[in-house]
């Protein structure tokens, strides 16, 4: 038994080593087997990291298995933090909405070089592959879980993919380890714990079904880094550029693709950001939308957590944009950053003078002039000639001295008296892709 314990040991060791850390290292601990197990694990090799529990408050045991948490890490002397958070099931189902909401908690801790290690394991790879399978995934997702991808602003890590669930229970055996048991892992109303309970036993009867999937996992991996590899040069050249919010490409030379490029293109875009693939109905909506659109029209479709929308005929992907609240005025001196909810940040440009300004939204029927114009204008049409893209005209800050308007976002100061003084435009940063 030791020596089993002991090459567990050497494993994760030499999976730390193919992933070093420049930052924190936290441990996505739920309380279960899994998570427990490579708590210990670390600790034993002495590994310096800190323990990240989420309590999705769902269950009347929630509060429990986050005491046992913190138990745990006290008792191996690392630190822990605790995280709740609120699950709404948007339609996709409470499990799914569950995930996304740790995973939202997890982006929210790591800092620059950071990493989070999640305790997913070989018999989890081969689950995800056969869920994938049966609900129609394509080469990417059935190329299984990676070693490790960003997540927020740092990476996660999965460091125990080549070693299966039976090792793991005899080690928190060999360790005399206490976990807790999710009472909804019993339910076969899941589709992940039906898989688990009412089919994998079969199929590991008969196959050795570890190994045969992450043998299919790797050869279907090669294949998605060769489709990765044309989408990737099919990007380059429908002109990938960044946009103050998102990322966009030309239409015209995606529509001198091939269907299937097409969808490979939009199916890796997606990908790079929401790290999830969109479903075949989704592009075929997508590439319909598009198609059919003419003149000004700006259809927009949800790509998993993003959306694609078209403008000027270049279409832009972007991320999840917090609501404006179009009764939001803030207070600023003009000197520091100020984080406006639904906008992103405001960045006084050198010079700027320290004053009482007010920041807010349209309301509706505002007039400017800018400078260097000889009459004042409808916003609205001011926002349309200076090429702003429309889902950010009722975003984009407004900059008052009392009732004189001095700027709009960064494209314009206005001719007002006294604005001589100011330098340029503040920096306006809206809302982009977090990874």
């Amino acid at each position: 038994m030791h020596d089993q314990v002991g090459n567990i040991q050497r494993r994760l060791a030499a999976a730390l080593a193919a992933h070093p850390c420049n930052g924190r290292r936290w441990v996505a601990l739920s309380g279960g087997l899994d998570s427990c197990v490579l708590l210990h694990l670390l600790s034993a090799l002495g590994v310096p990291c800190s323990a990240i529990h989420v309590n999705h408050q769902l269950s009347r045991n929630s509060a429990d298995w986050e005491a046992h948490c913190q138990e745990l890490a006290i008792s191996l002397d690392i630190p822990f933090v605790a995280e709740r958070v609120t699950v709404s099931d948007s339609g996709r189902g409470l499990e799914e909405a569950a995930r996304r909401a740790r995973y939202a908690a997890f982006a929210g801790v790591l800092q620059d070089g950071d990493q989070l290690l999640t305790a997913h394991h070989g018999d989890d790879q081969a689950e995800t592959f056969l869920l994938r399978l049966l609900r129609g995934a394509g080469v990417q997702g059935l190329a299984g879980m990676a070693a490790d991808r960003p997540l927020g602003r740092g990476r996660l890590v999965r460091l125990l993919l080549g070693i299966g669930r039976p090792e793991l229970e005899r080690y928190a055996r060999e360790a005399g380890l206490a976990w807790v048991e999710d009472e909804s892992n019993e339910d076969t109303r899941f589709d992940r714990n039906y898989l688990r309970r009412e089919v994998m036993p079969g199929l590991r009867a008969r196959w050795p079904l570890r190994e045969r999937v992450g043998r299919a996992a790797a050869n279907l991996g090669e294949a998605a880094e060769l489709l990765q590899e044309v989408a990737l040069e099919d990007l380059r050249a429908c002109g990938l550029r960044s946009e103050r919010c998102g990322e966009s490409i030309g239409l015209e030379a995606l529509d001198t693709l091939s269907l299937a490029r097409r969808k490979n293109l939009l199916r890796y875009w997606v990908y790079q950001h929401a790290w999830e693939a969109p479903t075949a109905v989704q592009l075929d909506e997508l590439l319909r939308q598009v198609g059919e659109a003419r003149g000004d029209r700006q259809p927009a479709v949800e790509l998993c957590a993003l959306s694609a929308r078209r403008y000027r005929e270049r279409l832009y992907l972007l991320p999840p944009l917090e609501p404006a609240d179009p009764d939001l005025e803030l207070a600023w001196s003009g000197t520091e950053a100020l984080r406006i909810p639904g906008a992103g940040m405001l960045l006084p440009p050198a010079g700027w003078p320290r004053g009482n300004y007010r920041v807010r939204f349209r309301h509706g029927g505002e007039r400017a002039r800018p400078v260097g114009r000889p009459h004042s204008q409808v916003l609205k049409k001011l926002l349309q000639e200076y090429g702003l893209e429309p889902w950010l005209r009722e975003r984009v800050p407004l900059i008052f001295e009392g009732e004189r308007m001095l700027a709009v976002g960064d494209l314009f100061l206005c001719r007002v008296a006294g604005s001589e003084s100011l330098p340029e435009v503040p920096r306006w940063q809206p809302e982009t892709f977090s990874d």
